[in-house]
């Protein structure tokens, strides 16, 4: 009969090849996403799950064990269905949607297997192991509520280019403001979602999920008078992404941009190590009540625009709700996949004026 001792040991083996295949397997799905925000996360993650490897190996050292894995069939049959998906979904925020659900899978039975072995270290007297477990165990937390952020921000892109009201969406996220957000269904989050390179709550602490939190999805986006307008600044732009009451626009042109958020009383930051040195990082719109804490750090309109413009920006922005209300909501995204979005929410219109409207 087993001890305790062996079960945890036989637990963390099964856990570092889990570790080992996510590693391995990230790569590849990365390069399978289109949101930059996705993308972003994913590429974090993977650098603190390296860090997480690492840790398991300290871990073992502590237990006087050779950190050496055996096969671990859960994780492999996850990775095998994430790769499933790349092959049977066309790049774009459906195939985004899959792989999200398909990481949140890997975070959920991370935290049940970190979970258990912490429980396991605390049960032998490993205090130290346990206390380098719950480490893990909350970076993992932090992972799996920032891949909801990038899921809702996800929908909402897919909802608007298919003409859709975007209301279950928005009630996902105050459920998740007010922390009733549901962990299971990998739905909610304690944060507003961040859009693509930016723009959510961020609050999120976690070694290396902060970098993904923040104040792009901040809702926030009013340019009223933004609609129809073309060209500006810069050879900028913004175009209708969707029309009607409720339409979503997307713009880059500096000065709307900059006149939108602060009539919303936001100012332009950078999510805290995520830039490197003379490199600003990644991009933040931090609204009122939404404040990023120690996350977010605020910078000057002159150094936001300067990242804007050389990662190819743009802001999409919704000027009311579905109900007619004052919306927030804003989501910084590529600009080719802002041009895919104009494109597509024409269409959208297009075949729902057919139908008699939506």
């Amino acid at each position: 009969m087993a001890s305790t001792q062996e079960l945890l040991v036989d637990n963390l083996r099964d856990i570092l090849d889990a570790e080992k295949q996510a590693v391995k397997s990230y790569p590849r799905i990365t390069k399978a996403a289109s949101s930059q925000e996705l993308k972003q996360t994913l590429q974090q993650h993977l650098e603190v799950t390296k860090g997480q490897v690492a840790r398991l190996e300290q871990i073992f050292e502590m237990l006087g064990e050779r950190a050496k894995g055996k096969p671990c069939r859960a994780m492999q049959g996850l990775v095998e269905e994430a790769m499933e998906h790349i092959g049977q979904h066309e790049r774009g925020p459906e195939l985004d949607a899959v792989l999200i659900a398909s990481a949140q899978k890997v975070e959920h039975y991370e935290i049940a297997s970190y979970g258990t072995a912490r429980a396991m270290a605390k049960a032998v007297g490993q205090k130290d192991a346990a206390n380098l477990l719950q480490e893990t165990l909350k970076e993992e937390g932090e992972a799996d509520k920032m891949l909801t952020k990038v899921a809702l921000n996800v929908y909402r892109e897919m909802l608007s280019s298919e003409g859709e009201s975007e209301e279950g969406v928005e009630e996902e996220e105050q459920m998740a403001q007010n922390g009733r957000g549901s962990r299971g269904r990998g739905t909610a989050s304690k944060k507003k979602v961040a859009a693509r390179g930016g723009n959510a709550e961020g609050r999120s602490s976690g070694a290396s999920q902060r970098g993904a939190s923040s104040s792009e999805s901040r809702r926030g986006a009013s340019g009223g008078n933004s609609s129809g307008r073309k060209g500006g600044s810069n050879g900028s732009m913004t175009k209708q992404v969707r029309p009607g009451k409720a339409g979503t626009k997307v713009s880059t042109d500096h000065e709307e941009i900059r006149q939108w958020a602060e009539e919303r009383g936001a100012h332009p930051a950078c999510v805290r190590g995520t830039g490197s040195k003379g490199d600003t990082g990644l991009l933040r719109l931090d609204f009122p009540g939404y404040s990023g804490g120690d996350s977010l750090e605020e910078i000057t309109w002159d150094e936001f625009f300067q990242k804007f413009d050389e990662q190819g920006l743009a802001l999409l922005f919704q000027d009311t709700t579905a109900r007619g209300q004052k919306s927030n909501f804003n989501k910084i995204v590529a600009r080719e996949t802002a041009e895919l979005a104009a494109e597509g929410g024409r269409g959208s219109a297009r075949r729902g004026t057919g139908r008699g409207g939506r």
